[in-house]
């Protein structure tokens, strides 16, 4: 019981931490402690490269890791790259998602895309665990 207390606490801590992120500095500083805790990243609207190829996105993955000021994602299945220059964000707006199971992360950059960063930190109920054996 004592080890799911604990990861409650870390869920209840990084849940308030993930919504006072406002820029890039504040996110790279609560991405460097992220654990284990389910990240999907997908665009909110089709997204242009500037030479009309139009696409959109989403990958699901555990982890994110932060290398100098790029988000890098790999998706679960181990197929999907993402990097994101964290230099191109210019406003983060965080708040609990509809579902009240998470955080979700409008990341608006310099060329005008949008991007959903959304962490799950809904708490594991006991009844909802999976058995160890």
């Amino acid at each position: 019981m004592d080890g799911m207390q604990n990861w409650t606490n870390y869920l209840e801590v990084m849940r308030n931490r993930l919504l006072l992120v406002h820029d890039a500095d504040s996110l790279i500083s609560v991405l460097m402690d992220v654990r284990n805790i389910p990240i999907a990243l997908s665009t909110v609207e089709d997204v242009t490269d500037g030479t009309g190829l139009n696409m959109s996105l989403s990958v699901i993955c555990s982890e994110a890791k932060v290398v100098g000021r790029v988000m890098c994602l790999v998706s679960d299945d181990m197929f999907t790259t993402v990097q994101l220059n964290l230099d191109t964000v210019k406003r983060v707006d965080s708040k609990i998602s509809v579902d009240g199971k998470g955080v979700v992360m409008k990341l608006t950059i310099r060329n005008g895309a949008e991007f959903l960063l959304m962490f799950h930190t809904d708490f594991v109920e006991e009844e909802d665990a999976e058995p160890l054996l």
